[in-house]
């Protein structure tokens, strides 16, 4: 690993690091509504997404694991989405 790429991965680390607290952050003062839980998932997306193609070295190219990784984290938030608004609705 090279010294920039070091730093890179650093940077994305300190981005990961944020997305986590603003995630907490926002779920710790949603409510019950429905907009603070999409957000919540737009940074989780916006996590795995990051974990995928930087920490799992996918961002080059079009890697067939890396298109199946994506939509494997689509379906878990929107399963995650879908059982959230079950929730909101019944209770």
């Amino acid at each position: 690993m090279t010294r920039r790429q070091h730093e890179e991965l650093v940077g994305v680390l300190a981005m990961l690091i944020t997305f986590a607290i603003g995630g907490a952050v926002v779920a710790a003062f949603a409510g019950d509504t429905v907009i603070p839980i999409l957000a919540v998932l737009a940074i989780a997306f916006a996590k795995g997404r990051l974990v995928v193609l930087d920490f799992l070295e996918l961002r080059g190219g079009h890697h067939p694991m890396r298109v199946a990784l994506l939509a494997w984290l689509c379906i878990l938030l929107t399963a995650a989405f879908a059982r959230s608004l079950t929730a909101f609705w019944i209770g």
